[in-house]
């Protein structure tokens, strides 16, 4: 008997199919809300978010469907992503086209993920826990390790001159200091960078998730905690603590990398895997005015703090 006709004749069974279409919807909101908060915070409209929605969905669906082929069936296509052979022709014809934009992007934006880590990573923050005034080379906490630490291959005085021309990084003559201003001055180069950051960190979190990258060895480690905290003095504690060992656990990664031996005779030698190991501290502070719960479930009060965390692989 068709399934149609079964739901005719047993309306429970149409009932439960209704109640798992409006869950699932329910968990794709929660999924989508912090993509989406961050795009109603650049002004990106509903309008753009469906198109580069629509590119996604093709995009999946041609690495799913036909990997490493260069010969696409637009009407298969359109069976997996329900779009219309029409918007699939014409989403295929833009993919290539916002893929080298993205691209030119992500590599314009290293003097960004310098100001990231000097306003997140404690080992540049004064001893109130703000960004401290850096010194450009001399001393042990400078700007110049800073740029090391975050912008890699380029040299300190580069990021320099990009940061004070976006108005993000002030220079005193008489100490020859440099101090980080307010994000006011670069809000939307810090925008770009965050949209360009959550595309490329969810990736590769979602990646992690589904072992893809691993298939044939043992799945890589995931694994989180959380906690509820009742006192502010316990959550302050808590990021003074836990930022100080994640930037420790990033620098010993670092450590590792340069230990590692590469092939005679040339630079490096040709990649074949591409590792990493992320760690993320949350603080959602609940206390006064609750966030509004759509779901219906009762807010709690406290401080919500999780911890992610990773195990590197034997040497």
């Amino acid at each position: 008997m068709p399934r149609w006709a079964q739901e005719r004749r047993d309306p429970s069974l149409a009932s439960l199919k209704r109640r798992e279409s409006v869950k699932m919807e329910e968990m794709l909101v929660s999924l989508l809300l912090p993509i989406v908060t961050l795009a109603v915070g650049n002004r990106l409209s509903a309008d753009r978010f469906v198109r580069a929605a629509k590119r996604a969905y093709v995009r999946a669906a041609i690495e799913d469907a036909f990997p490493g082929s260069s010969k696409l069936n637009y009407s298969r296509i359109a069976v997996i992503t329900g779009l219309t052979r029409k918007e699939v022709s014409q989403t295929v014809a833009q993919i290539d086209g916002g893929r080298c934009q993205f691209m030119r992007t992500t590599r314009g934006q290293r003097a960004l993920e310098v100001v990231r880590g000097w306003r997140m990573d404690p080992r540049f923050h004064d001893e109130k826990g703000r960004p401290a005034e850096l010194p450009l080379r001399s001393g042990r906490r400078t700007f110049a390790a800073l740029v090391k630490a975050y912008a890699r291959d380029v040299t300190p005085m580069s990021v320099l001159t990009e940061l004070v021309r976006l108005g993000a990084v002030s220079r005193s003559p008489s100490t020859n200091t440099l101090r980080l201003l307010s994000p006011r001055a670069h809000k939307k180069g810090d925008a770009e960078q965050n949209m360009a950051e959550l595309a490329r960190l969810l990736g590769d979190f979602v990646s992690t998730i589904n072992q893809r990258h691993a298939p044939d060895g043992p799945p890589a480690f995931f694994s989180f905690k959380d906690s509820m905290l009742t006192l502010p003095q316990q959550a302050a504690r808590f990021d003074r603590v836990f930022s100080s060992r994640a930037a420790a656990l990033l620098d010993s990664f670092d450590q590792w990398i340069a230990s590692q031996p590469r092939k005679p005779g040339r630079r490096g030698g040709t990649p074949v895997a591409r590792v990493g190991i992320g760690v993320y501290l949350v603080h959602n502070d609940q206390g006064g005015s609750p966030p509004r719960d759509l779901s219906g479930a009762t807010a709690g009060k406290g401080r919500l703090v999780r911890r992610a965390s990773g195990r590197p692989r034997s040497p």
